[in-house]
């Protein structure tokens, strides 16, 4: 198995786990908007020590690589680029939706997830997701809708759909039946994904790694 050092940093809160076939260390993380760049090389540091690697042992860098919060993901961006052309890593960059959505499938067996996030400026980031084989997998690209189209977007979708994320709180409450609320992506929840990435060689130079901004890909409706 790999050493996968894992970060995300698209929300308030910053976190980073290393995986490798021995163990994997505890979640570090911190939840205070505009630290991540004081704290993110200690929970890196941290979890190099947790797990008895050094820097050079690692394989891979996973990363949420958005949407999401401009100056987290900038920071993430930024170590993610360093340490991986510094290193010669490969880095496997996943969206940030698909990491709220795999921690549903993990934390709740859900099979069937929409995550719906603020990106303020009066929009939402929308990913729809299912499980395969434990697995996030795109339903369609992530996209983003305008804020008073979320009841219109929550009741197009069948009922074995479960909605998730920050932004939860704009649905009606009516609609609000199958809502887990407060997601926030997590770096421990990169490591199934990493893996499928890896054995389907998903992966890219540091120095091609950019920040998922979504744009374009706003045509929800359903067939």
């Amino acid at each position: 198995m790999p050493n996968i050092l894992s970060i995300e940093t698209s929300s308030a809160c910053c976190s980073v786990c290393i995986k490798t076939d021995q163990l994997e260390t505890q979640l570090y993380e911190n939840v205070a908007p505009n630290t991540h760049g004081e704290i993110i090389f200690e929970f890196i540091e941290m979890a190099l020590k947790e797990s008895e690697i050094n820097k050079e042992d690692l394989d891979y860098i996973a990363f949420g690589s958005g949407p999401g919060s401009f100056t987290g993901l900038r920071v993430g961006c930024s170590v993610v680029q360093g340490l991986g052309y510094g290193l010669k890593v490969p880095v496997i960059p996943i969206s940030s939706l698909r990491i709220t959505a795999q921690q549903a499938i993990e934390k709740f067996n859900s099979k069937k997830i929409v995550v719906i996030n603020d990106a303020h400026m009066e929009e939402l980031y929308v990913g729809e997701y299912k499980c395969s084989k434990n697995i996030a997998v795109n339903l369609k690209p992530d996209y983003f809708i305008h804020k008073d189209r979320i009841n219109e977007l929550i009741n197009s979708f069948p009922e074995d759909f479960i909605f998730i994320g920050n932004a939860i709180n704009l649905i009606k409450k009516n609609l609000q039946k199958k809502i887990i609320h407060n997601f926030t992506p997590k770096a421990n929840f990169c490591f199934k994904i990493a893996d499928y990435l890896i054995l389907n060689k998903k992966f890219i130079p540091a120095e091609e790694v950019t920040i998922n901004y979504i744009s374009g890909e706003n045509q929800w409706k359903r067939a």
